[in-house]
């Protein structure tokens, strides 16, 4: 029992016995007006000085005494028992301060328990924010579209995002995750009382989600949007955890994008490599990530490279995200050698590298108009100040 619960019923049965005391008293004194000294009802004893009892005989009942010691000792006769009609107004009033005993506990109870009724239902985005749209209950319309949403996030994840990150998200969807083959070791399942999952990589946003943490998801906690799926209340974003805060992810990602732009610029000066129009405009800013540079420098070293464009899978990604993926020309006539055998040049040299700069896929695709690349891509999220430990490519 709680502390508030206890203090409650305590106040309770102490405000019941000061009303007891009073009924009593109140009882007394109408019992005296109702039989004055001297005058006895019928059945009732006479108060006087000396002692009555009742029954065929009115005479007062001599005081018995023990003889045979040298001080007798003088024996008081057994008081007599109420008469009946006073008993039942006892008994009455002992039942109605039970009852009314109950009631109020009964009250104390309740109140108690509809407190507790009001903490469990808060309003959700108590973990330093205020509530977002996924306190108010969605429509059945509303729901099959978080559904549909759901899955498409789920097979977004479970193919662009990096399988040896942690990944936090709420009951259904990490079963959505579970089922498009993500590693369950690798999610992290966030409850009403869950405290901020700050150890984890990305989290997906969905409704339950933003109930739990209200605007401190996007403003304090996790501001970089990966991908993003639907709008209004049964939105799914896909988002970067900022563990050292939001200041901190922030200036990371300047730095970090000042080293891409400072590292794709130098690429556009290697002989071996050619870039179209939209390409060098990426390189130049320090949009490309930084796994990429790195790898289409290595590439440069073994064959020449014509690199269509620079892009990002998925919609919505937020400012400042990294591009992960590039379209390679899958034949250059600098390479003097077959379309087949020279994808084969390049996939062998792409699987040379190490982990961490290895690829995630290597693809054929083609690109609207008909034309085909050999997609390289890397998975999410970006690693930042990767540049400040590998130096340029």
């Amino acid at each position: 029992m709680s502390d508030d619960l206890r203090k409650r019923i305590q106040a309770a049965v102490a405000a019941e016995r000061a009303n007891a005391a009073q009924d009593t008293e109140h009882a007394a004194a109408s019992s005296e007006r109702g039989n004055p000294a001297g005058t006895a009802s019928a059945g009732q004893p006479v108060r006087g000085n000396a002692p009555v009892i009742t029954g065929a005989s009115a005479a007062p009942a001599p005081a018995a005494t023990v003889t045979g010691r040298p001080d007798p000792v003088t024996l008081q006769p057994r008081p007599a028992p109420l008469p009946r009609p006073q008993r039942a107004v006892q008994r009455n009033m002992t039942r109605r301060r039970r009852l009314r005993l109950i009631g109020v506990i009964a009250v104390a109870l309740a109140a108690a328990v509809g407190s507790l009724v009001a903490l469990a239902i808060r309003p959700a985005g108590s973990k330093g924010g205020t509530a977002t749209s996924g306190t108010v209950a969605l429509s059945p319309a509303q729901l099959r579209q978080e559904a549909a949403l759901r899955a498409e996030a789920a097979a977004w994840v479970a193919q662009q995002v990096n399988p040896g990150v942690i990944v936090s998200c709420d009951p259904a969807m990490c079963a959505a995750l579970t089922d498009d083959a993500f590693p369950k070791h690798s999610l992290l399942v966030l409850r009403p009382t869950s405290p901020e999952p700050l150890t984890s990589a990305v989290i997906v946003a969905t409704p339950a989600v933003r109930d739990m943490f209200g605007s401190s998801l996007s403003t304090a906690m996790a501001p970089g949007i990966l991908a993003s799926f639907g709008s209004g209340p049964a939105a799914i974003t896909v988002r970067v955890i900022a563990p050292h805060g939001v200041a901190a992810y922030r200036a990371a990602l300047g730095a970090d994008q000042a080293a891409r732009k400072t590292n794709g610029s130098a690429l556009l000066n290697v002989p071996r490599i050619t870039v179209s129009a939209i390409a060098r405009t990426q390189l130049a800013g320090g949009q490309v990530d930084s796994r990429l540079l790195l790898a289409v420098a290595s590439l440069a070293t073994n064959e020449p490279i014509n690199i269509v464009q620079f892009g990002n899978i998925g919609p919505g990604a937020g400012p400042g995200i990294p591009l992960r993926f590039a379209d390679l020309a899958s034949n250059d006539q600098a390479a003097h050698m077959t379309s087949a055998a020279y994808l084969r040049s390049l996939r062998a040299s792409l699987n040379s590298a190490t982990a961490q700069f290895r690829p995630a896929r290597i693809v054929q695709v083609v690109r609207s108009g008909g034309r085909a690349v050999l997609r390289v891509e890397f998975t999410a999220p970006s690693p930042l100040g990767l540049f400040d430990t590998q130096g340029s490519p």
